[in-house]
């Protein structure tokens, strides 16, 4: 792998998750690695509405976001994603990015071993009492696919624009330092001697290193929402522990085998068992009963003042 690093930015112009990727990313450099960036918001990124063109011609052609996959999830490099959280998890520019994923799969079979280097930076405004819980686990739905986490932040307290570069925040810029020698160093490694250098919770799952369980079914088994590996939870002397699936550990969800059980099931469904009872006259009348239901509202469109559009507002 060349000793090359993408950094997807997912926040606003040098506001301050770009300036915390900024660090990490000149820090990379300071240990060999050559750095670009990819400004998500300079770009036109549009939310998937599932018509599946892209599934017939390969392409999404509504959007720039196969330009940003091309580089990022298909690309040769190490990836550092830094997104903002505006309400919970990472912002939508990088759930859309995310999202839009599936039809590209075919276009690198080694994808899901994830022989690429990853890391990520989420930034909250508040962060307490975990206003910003579901920011590295939503980073993760998009670099598990293809990446070995190496490392990541969670950075809380950056409510104005410029608050990366406060005094306060002095340790979270180096703790980003820190993440991009750590990405660059990792790229001077065989791909076997790769391993998360970040700080890990008490209780994290081994694949993502994210501290949110799903109780799957009942207790004492959980699982990562994320990576799909399973648990045992026991307390002993009062201390919390789990004992993770090691079949799911080397296979987690974004793994070869995994996703090709999960493809094969979405194909079978979507095209042979479900057609068959869509195709029946009672589901076909149920269809057309509920396609003619309901009272459809829209904000009224503006008329245009001076060559401007004006605000629209919804209707009562």
């Amino acid at each position: 792998m060349t000793k090359k690093i993408i950094g997807l930015s997912c926040g606003r112009k040098n506001s301050n998750s770009e300036h915390f990727l900024k660090a990490a990313l000149m820090a990379a450099e300071e240990q060999g690695a050559e750095t670009e960036i990819i400004r998500a918001m300079d770009h036109k990124v549009l939310p998937c509405n599932s018509c599946f063109a892209c599934m017939k011609t390969g392409r999404c052609a509504k959007d720039d976001v196969d330009w940003i996959l091309e580089r990022t999830l298909l690309g040769d490099t190490a990836v550092i994603v830094s997104a903002p959280v505006y309400h919970l998890r990472a912002c939508s520019y990088l759930m859309i990015i995310a999202e839009k994923t599936n039809h590209l799969f075919p276009k690198k079979p080694d994808l899901f071993e994830r022989r690429r280097v990853g890391a990520a930076i989420s930034v909250g405004g508040s962060g307490y009492d975990g206003w910003s819980s579901l920011g590295l686990t939503s980073i993760n739905l998009f670099l598990q696919h293809f990446a070995t986490l190496v490392d990541q932040i969670q950075i809380d307290h950056c409510a104005s624009t410029g608050a990366a570069l406060t005094p306060d925040n002095a340790w979270a810029i180096e703790r980003s330092r820190q993440l991009g020698r750590n990405v660059a160093r990792t790229l001077d490694l065989p791909f076997e001697e790769w391993k998360f250098l970040g700080v890990d919770p008490a209780v994290s799952c081994p694949v993502c290193h994210c501290n949110i369980i799903y109780v799957e079914k009942d207790f004492p088994e959980i699982m990562c929402p994320v990576c799909e590996v399973h648990g045992i939870v026991s307390v002993n002397d009062g201390r919390f522990s789990v004992a993770w699936n090691a079949h799911d550990v080397r296979e987690p969800r974004f793994s070869t085998p995994k996703e090709a059980h999960h493809l094969g099931w979405i194909m079978r469904h979507a095209y042979v068992d479900e057609p068959k009872q869509v195709a029946l006259a009672e589901v076909q009348e149920k269809i057309r009963q509920y396609d003619a239901y309901g009272k459809v509202i829209a904000a009224k469109k503006a008329p245009r003042t001076n060559g401007q559009r004006k605000r629209g507002h919804a209707e009562e």
